[in-house]
C-alpha cells in the first residue's frame, strides 16, 4: 500500500542525511568556533527534515484513506470513531447550514451512521490540518482512525517532533534565522534527531498498512466481509 510513499521517503531523508555530513565536514574541533556556513546549514537542517516528515504524513494518510475508499464500506460498518472521516460530507453540511435547516441537518447527520450506502471517501480531508505535524496532530489521527498504539516507537521521539516543528516554523516564517538556529546544536545531536524522525516515519507507515490490513477501521463483526 506504501510501497511508493516509503521510497520517497527514503530518498528524502538521505538527502538530509547528506546535509548533515556536509555540516560535519564543515565543523571545526571545539574551542575553535564553527564557521557561519556550518550554522546556517545547520539552520537549514530542521527545515529539510520537516519537509521529510510532513511529506511522510500526509502521503501515508492520503493512500490509507484512497485504501479504505476501494473497500466500498457500507457507513452502517465502520468503526464510530472512523465517522469523523466518513461522515465529512455531512460534518460539513451542518457548520455550513441556516437555523431553519440546521436540526434537519442534525437528524441527517445521526441517520447516515446507520446507512447501508457507501460514502465517498474523501482522501485529502486531513490536508490543512497535516501542514504543521505537531505531536498532538498525529494523535488525532490515530483517533479518528482507530489506531490505539503509540504515534511514536519510543516515548522521547514525541519531544524531537514537536522541536523540529518549532525550529522549522520559526525559520519558515522569520521569527528567527537559520543562522541563529544553527547556533545552538552540532552535527552528533542533528543526527540523533534524524534518526528519531526516520524511525517515527517508518514506524507510522507499519501502523498504516497493518491497520489497513486487519481492517482495523471497520467493525470486528463485520470485517469477514472484507478480505
Amino acid at each position: 500500500m506504501l510501497t511508493a510513499v516509503r521510497a520517497e521517503t527514503t530518498a528524502r531523508l538521505t538527502e538530509v542525511f547528506q546535509l548533515i555530513e556536509l555540516i560535519r565536514q564543515l565543523e571545526v574541533t571545539p574551542p575553535q568556533p564553527d564557521p557561519a556556513e556550518a550554522k546556517i546549514l545547520r539552520g537549514l537542517f530542521w527545515v529539510h527534515l520537516y519537509a521529510a516528515l510532513e511529506y511522510a504524513v500526509n502521503s501515508s494518510t492520503q493512500r490509507f484513506l484512497q485504501a479504505v475508499g476501494t473497500l466500498n464500506v457500507p457507513l452502517e460498518h465502520f468503526n464510530p470513531c472512523f465517522f469523523s472521516v466518513a461522515l465529512e460530507p455531512n460534518f460539513s453540511a451542518l457548520r455550513n447550514v441556516g437555523e431553519d435547516k440546521r436540526w434537519t441537518k442534525r437528524m441527517e447527520l445521526l441517520g447516515a451512521q446507520s446507512s447501508t450506502s457507501p460514502n465517498k471517501i474523501n482522501a485529502d480531508i486531513f490536508g490543512l490540518y497535516l501542514q504543521n505535524i505537531w505531536a498532538e496532530k498525529i494523535e488525532a489521527l490515530f483517533a479518528c482512525f482507530g489506531i490505539t498504539q503509540a504515534i511514536v516507537p519510543d516515548p522521547s521521539y514525541k519531544h524531537y517532533i514537536d522541536e523540529l516543528v518549532m525550529h522549522r516554523n520559526g525559520i519558515a516564517h522569520g521569527r528567527t534565522s537559520a543562522l541563529g538556529v544553527g547556533s545552538a546544536r552540532r552535527s552528533p545531536d542533528l543526527l540523533l534527531r534524524y534518526e528519531a524522525i526516520r524511525a517515527t516515519c517508518q514506524y507510522l507507515f507499519d501502523c498504516f498498512e497493518q491497520h489497513h490490513t486487519s481492517r482495523g477501521v471497520i467493525q470486528p463483526n463485520r470485517r469477514v466481509a472484507y478480505p
